[in-house]
Order: C-alpha cells, then structure tokens, then sequence
C-alpha cells in the first residue's frame, strides 16, 4: 500500500530521516570497530582457554559479530533509501504536490512527519503573508492516506 504526503512535509521528514540513519550507521559502524578491536584481544587468550570454554567464546564471538552485521546492513539499507527518497525531489514542482510513498518506507518516515508539518504550515502561513492562517495552509496539505494496494 502506498500514502499520498505533500512533498514539502515529505521531503522535510525524510532529510530528518535520512540525518538520523547516518547517526545511526555511524554508531554501528563505531560498535564494529570496537568489536574488531575486542576480537583481536579476544582471540590473543583464546588460546589460553580450556576446549570447551574456547569454544563456547568463539560461538559468543560469532553471534555478536554477526549481530552487528546485521545491524550495520539494516542501518546501510535504511540510510540508503533516505537517501534516495530524498534525490527523487527533483521532479517535484510545488509543495503542495503529492508524493506517493511505499507502506514500509511510510513507516520509518510517518514520526518525522508529523514533525516536519508544523513548521511548514507557519513558514508557508507567513510567507503568504496577511489574512492566510496556518488553518488555511493546513487546508492544502492534507492528512497522508493510503491510496492503494503496492
């Protein structure tokens, strides 16, 4: 299913999105160096270890360097599709205009949605100048619904 959003709000909340995932690769990408750097440690006393211990090291080494992984994957998805969200603004015109946009990426970005439409009702309001309220700017940016199946 994909939700109709003006592409003012949209490209507001997905900036907001997109600074947010690299923060958040940045963070992973922290979390790996320091796991490599505990790894090469860990592995310097592996050998120190009784067999059944070792073993049991390596497999707790072997699910958190798996876990960051996975981690840092899902950060490097989710940062690319800010990413590209984002450049497909180009084609846009006005900023009332309304972008569809894909159920699964509407859930990472619906929280900085919500957000990013304040401002740009006021801004829009006072640009516009006497005699047009935030109501009425309000007015052209509809609530995002869902319009249809993926």
């Amino acid at each position: 299913m994909t939700i109709s959003v003006p592409s003012l709000p949209a490209l507001v909340a997905g900036r907001a999105l997109k600074a947010d995932a690299a923060a958040a690769a940045e963070r992973t990408l922290r979390d790996a160096a320091r796991l490599l750097d505990a790894y090469e440690l860990a592995a310097g006393l592996m050998d120190s270890l009784p067999d059944e211990a070792r073993a049991s090291f390596a497999q707790a080494l072997a699910r958190k360097l798996a876990a960051t992984d996975s981690m840092a994957k899902a950060c490097q998805s989710r940062l690319d599709e800010a990413v590209e969200f984002c450049r497909s603004f180009g084609r846009f015109v006005s900023p009332v205009e309304m972008v569809e946009v894909p159920g699964a990426f509407f859930e990472m970005l619906s929280p900085y949605l919500d957000d990013a439409m304040d401002p740009v009702h006021r801004m829009l309001a006072k640009r516009a100048g006497p005699g047009c309220s935030v109501e009425l700017v309000e007015s052209f940016f509809p609530r995002p619904v869902p319009v249809g199946a993926a």
